[in-house]
């Protein structure tokens, strides 16, 4: 998530681990690492980040991915299943914007 006015992320990568550390209760809960996933160009499918070839890798948000499938475009060829996509399009297709325009709603059958 964007900064409001600076041109930076909001949170760092290990927020989230760094909340759950402070949380009362949960002092011996054990944080298991993971590796970052994107979009390899070179490789047309989601891959493990490689911080040496940064330049060979798209991050999609989970905000692109909604807009995208809002606008009914289709990913980069091999960042997700065709069948999983189309239905996530068809989800979309299904919704209509509520009266303030925030909240979409589903359409009645």
């Amino acid at each position: 998530m964007g900064h409001p006015v600076e041109k930076r992320d909001l949170y760092d990568a290990d927020h989230g681990k760094k909340v759950l550390s402070m949380a009362p209760g949960l002092e011996r809960l054990n944080i298991l690492p993971f590796r970052v996933a994107a979009y390899d160009k070179t490789q047309g499918k989601m891959a493990f980040f490689d911080p040496s070839r940064a330049q060979d890798f798209l991050f999609i948000s989970g905000t692109k991915m909604r807009t995208l499938a809002k606008n009914k475009e289709n990913p980069p060829p091999g960042f997700m299943c065709p069948g999983g996509w189309e239905v996530l399009v068809e989800y979309y297709a299904s919704l209509t914007p509520s009266d303030n325009d925030r909240i979409p709603q589903p359409v009645a059958a």
